[in-house]
């Protein structure tokens, strides 16, 4: 049965069961149950070659998110690695990597969105999880942020050669202009603005609706791009919310002497637009997938060519205030 002998070998768990459920992107996710204990049990396909880049990172971050959730101010609020009877996190086997943590059991915010306890809620876990830098008694060397902007790189060489022969031809073409421009305003705020930047916090980096599960309380799970970043490269994820003044008001009660940067807010937002673009692109270009994986990338795809053009070209300017108005 599936992964049984693997769970027993190197977790020490005696499944009842094993299923498959929805996960994300990167890995194929499924519920471990045993006794009265549930697993969450992560799959990442080392065929892939999109998923790689995911894979060499697990070394960088597990232990450190080890390390956090136990931590009394996160411990319960973030997911917890489970270690294998060698102490070690990650499983190799020829074909997979895998990765177990406890089961959170709750249900994504998802497409609903946050309501704004939930909102006031998270942005304390962000505030108490800022509070972490460096000076952790952990190995943080290979956690600071990559801001060399290589994707864009990539991106700019795909939109160079793109030919009708692309399935994604019709799609990307008359967004072309769009994105180069994205792509030189990101570049220049990166030189303005983001290599000035000194002060470098533990971040999630990708807490989207989908990272967040309402249990008990509200828990972050999917840590695959904790990073050494400005609070910025987490607090843009909630500046568009329309709650973000409660959001705001809530991690500025506990992080009261941090102010936003505005223009670094302004980075991350297009940036993180350019990386998706450019995800995307690259599952269709290199994963071969199939057609209704292809259909929902071209779906994100639209979403985030629209999210792109309405940062670079709406006239109302966003001011991340201390008084959390935009």
């Amino acid at each position: 049965m599936i992964y049984y002998e693997l769970l027993l070998k190197y977790y020490n768990v005696l499944p009842n069961d094993v299923k498959e459920v929805k996960g994300g992107w990167s890995a194929k996710a499924y519920r471990v149950d045993a006794r009265k204990t549930a697993y969450f049990l992560k799959v990442y396909d080392k065929a892939k070659p999109s998923i790689q880049p995911w894979i060499k990172r697990i070394d960088s971050y597990i232990h450190v998110l080890g390390w956090l959730s136990k931590t009394p101010e996160l411990q319960g609020q973030i997911v917890e690695p489970i270690p294998s009877v060698n102490g070690s996190y990650k499983v190799e086997t020829d074909d997979n990597v895998f990765l177990l943590f406890a089961y959170v059991h709750g249900n994504t915010v998802g497409e609903k969105g946050l309501s704004c306890s939930q909102v006031v809620e998270l942005a304390g876990i962000f505030a108490r999880l800022h509070s972490f830098g460096e000076n952790i008694p952990c190995d943080t060397s290979k956690l600071h942020e990559d801001i060399s902007l290589s994707f864009c790189d990539k991106l700019k060489c795909y939109l160079d050669e793109i030919h009708d022969q692309d399935v994604l031809y019709r799609l990307m073409l008359p967004e072309v202009d769009m994105i180069r421009l994205a792509i030189l305003e990101t570049v220049k705020l990166r030189n303005t603005v983001r290599l000035n930047v000194k002060s470098l916090v533990l971040c999630h980096t990708d807490a989207h609706y989908n990272n967040v599960i309402q249990s008990d309380r509200l828990v972050l799970v999917d840590w695959e791009d904790l990073r050494l970043a400005p609070a910025e490269a987490d607090l843009f994820m909630y500046a568009l919310n329309p709650h973000w003044k409660a959001f705001w008001n809530a991690y500025s009660t506990i992080r009261s002497d941090f102010h936003i940067n505005a223009d670094l807010m302004r980075f991350y937002l297009i940036k993180r637009r350019l990386e998706d673009i450019w995800y995307y692109v690259s599952r269709v270009l290199f994963d071969v997938p199939t057609e209704d994986e292809v259909f929902r990338i071209c779906g994100r795809l639209r979403s985030a060519f629209s999210e792109t053009q309405q940062l670079l070209f709406d006239e109302h300017s966003l001011d991340f205030g201390t008084d959390g108005k935009i």
